[in-house]
This record gives C-alpha cells, structure tokens and sequence, in this order.
C-alpha cells in the first residue's frame, strides 16, 4: 500500500514537471518567434539614409488672383498685392503614389498591424535627403530656369518681398499629420499648424510702387517669367533655392509646378453692364492689366502636360472702383442675394483674396472697393484723379511712350480671378 502511494505521487510529479518544462518551452518559442515580430527597436536612421527614396509631395495652388492696382504706399498696405495664391477646392498637399508605394516595399509593418503604419511613414519621410526640411515656397522665377528668382530691381531676393515660404516644414509632424493620414488624398487644412496663418496653403507677393513696375511685371510674365510654387532646398543651399532631385545637376528642372501667366486688354463685366451690351470691344490703346490665361507646369517634368487646365473667366474680372464713384459705379448688392446659391458661391470665391475687413465686393456688378489706399492718386500723390470706367475709351497711362495728354480720365484697374478646373 505504501508502495502504490509512492509511486502514484512520483507519477504525479512527474507530471507537474513535465508540464513545468512546456510552459516554459512555450513561452521560449514565443519569446524566439511572436515577439520578433512586435520589435519597435527598427533602425529608421538607416532606412532614412537610402538616397533611392522618391520626393513624397505633391502640392498645387487652385486659385490665383492678380491685382493690377500700383501707387506709392501699397506695396505696405495688407489689402493690396500683385499676386495672390492659394488652395481651397482640389488643390493642396498630397504624398505622391511613388512614394507611398516605395515606403510599403520599404519598411516592414510593425505587429499587430499588417501594413505600414502611418507612424511608421511620418518618421521615416523627415530622414531622407530627397524629402528633409521641404518646405513651400512660391516665387517669380525663369521660365526653363527655376533657380532663378525674377524681381523688379535684379537685387538679392528678399524673404517675404521676392519669395514666401508658406506654412512651415512639410515634415513638421503638426503639417504632415493630417497630408498622411489622407495616404495620397489631397489636404488644405492644417489645423495643427503653430499659428493661424499656417493653417492654409496661401502667399502673395506684391509688386506695384508704380505703373512701371506694373507694367514690365506683365510683360516679364507674359514672355520669361512663372509663377512658382516649389519647395525649399536641402540644408546648406541658398534661402531661395527651389528644391531638385539629388540625382541630377540639371538647374531646368525642380520639383514643383509652374504657373505661365498671360495678360490681356479684355472687356470686363462692369463695361459691358454700362454699355448695356456683351459684344463690345475694349479700346486698342488700353493697357492689358487683365489676367486671361494660365498655364500650368510640372517642374520635375516640363515637356509633358501636366494634365491641369485653368480658367480665367471673364465675369471674375473684377473692377477697382474709387470710394468715391462706388454710389454710381459700384452701389451695394441687395442682402436678399443672399438667398441664391450661385450669388454665394462667388461672393466665397472672392472673399478667399479680398477679405471683407479691406475691400466692399459687390457680386452683381463686378466690382470691388478698397476700405484703405488707392489705385488712382496723382503723381504726386495728393489726390485721387478721374477713372475710366469704360472700356470702349481710350484711357490715360503714365508711362513713357504711352502717355497722352489729351486723355483727361485714368485707366480703370482691375482684380482678375483664375481657377484650376
């Protein structure tokens, strides 16, 4: 009897020891196996050195807005600029498909996810050479030179009056946050950004001291220069530089694109509302401070079609009326046009460049009226001098060669409104 209490009690020990050993096996092998993958230890520093990386963004402007509007004291004036951009319907910020797709060859998904994690894409993007530090940056610059930053004086560009960097950082994870999240779709809302002025994709540049500045602007536009949206340069390059691939020496190409502007003396919508016609013509001597056609490029690629059209409508010329001559030319629109969608839509339209805190817009006349400065003061800039509203007259142009004294009223100015389809 004592004999079989024994040996059942080294059974059961046995057994107890047994299992002992498989649990600990187990948990070895997990230890060996699962855990593997779970590993958050990945060295991004070295996969962030692979100079094969593809540039991740792709971002373009959907409005642009040009204002013909010169005089002495504007170019500091908040409510006055040459040119505005921005994106607020289809345009933006998006991470390209050629590096989204690089990314998930690249990196291995971290457990329990079975794909790349956005984490894991955000803190990857900041290390590569082709993608670190980009920021926005929009500028004049050379047609087929995009190193080049075109200003009236031909002096050093100057922050902030020759190029602007819009928002900040692309890899600030406050940017790239919600530009990642969309995996390829289109942001232009930052509201994580540092400040308010960050949080939309919006810049201008202002060049308008005089009617010369205006006018070679237009002609320089016209025929060498673009409007350019591109992205700052690596660490060490100039302030200015617009952003290349790394593998290349090639200074006619860049990442970004490219906006090719082309001026006009077209008939706007106030003209044909005074002379009761749509089939009039502008005088051939007027000036064309009428933005009608855009072009748009990619900088990476220039020889191709970027596939992008704009349209530069002709009832979104808007006319700058004097304060003044606002009662005849540009009384105020009704409040019950309110009531339609379309009259709100282009008042939204409008408001995106011409705030309502510096300029009165009246929709149904195609007309806007600065609440500050002037387009129209005499040389010496004492007082306003009498504007030709109409078109179909022949209106006076301060500019050698063009000037003609029998011409008592000065050309109109206008705000001219262009859109990517």
């Amino acid at each position: 009897m004592r004999t079989d209490v024994r040996s059942n009690l080294l059974k059961s020990l046995s057994a107890v020891f047994a299992c002992g050993l498989l649990v600990f096996a187990f948990q070895n092998c997990g230890k060996a196996g699962f855990d593997s993958a779970i590993d958050t230890t990945e060295n991004l520093a070295s996969v962030g050195s692979d100079t094969a990386a593809p540039f991740a963004f792709n971002a373009t402007f959907d409005q642009i807005t040009y204002n013909s509007c010169f005089g002495a004291g504007l170019s500091t004036n908040a409510a006055y600029f040459t040119v505005k951009a921005g994106s607020y319907d289809g345009g933006g910020v998006n991470l390209t498909s050629n590096f989204i797709t690089y990314v998930n060859s690249k990196l291995k998904p971290q457990y329990p996810s079975t794909t790349v994690t956005v984490e894991q894409m955000k803190s990857y993007v900041g290390e590569t050479v082709e993608n670190n530090s980009a920021t926005l940056q929009m500028a004049l610059r050379t047609r087929g030179a995009p190193q080049q930053v075109r200003n009236p004086t031909g002096s050093n560009p100057a922050l902030n009056v020759d190029y602007v960097n819009l928002m900040t950082d692309l890899t600030d994870d406050r940017i790239m946050e919600p530009v990642f999240r969309s995996l390829g779709g289109v942001v232009n809302y930052f509201p994580l950004a540092a400040t308010a002025a960050q949080r939309v994709m919006e810049a201008k540049i202002t060049y308008n001291n005089d009617e010369g500045v205006a006018y070679s602007l237009r002609n320089d536009l016209s025929n060498n220069g673009m409007l350019a949206l591109t992205y700052t340069g690596p660490t060490g390059t100039s302030a200015f530089a617009a952003r290349m691939p790394s593998s290349t020496t090639d200074t006619s190409i860049a990442y970004g694109r490219g906006y090719t502007m082309l001026f006009a003396a077209d008939i706007a919508p106030l003209t044909q509302a005074i002379a009761q016609s749509t089939t009039v013509a502008p005088n051939s001597r007027n000036p064309n401070n009428i933005l009608v056609g855009i072009q748009e490029t990619d900088l990476a690629n220039p020889a191709a079609n970027s596939g992008a059209t704009w349209s530069c409508a002709q009832g979104r010329r808007y006319a700058i009326v004097k304060a003044a001559d606002s009662a005849t030319y540009c009384p105020a629109d009704s409040i019950d046009r309110m009531g339609d969608a379309n009259y709100r839509r282009e008042l939204e339209i409008v408001r995106r460049h011409l705030p309502a805190s510096q300029w009165d817009v009246s929709i149904d006349r195609r007309c806007v009226v600065p609440k500050s400065g002037t387009c129209y003061n005499n040389a010496a800039g004492t007082a306003e001098e009498a504007v030709e509203y109409d078109q179909r007259n022949e209106c006076y142009q301060g500019l050698q060669g063009l000037a003609n004294p029998a011409i008592a009223k000065r050309c109109a100015q206008y705000i001219s409104i262009c859109l990517r389809n």
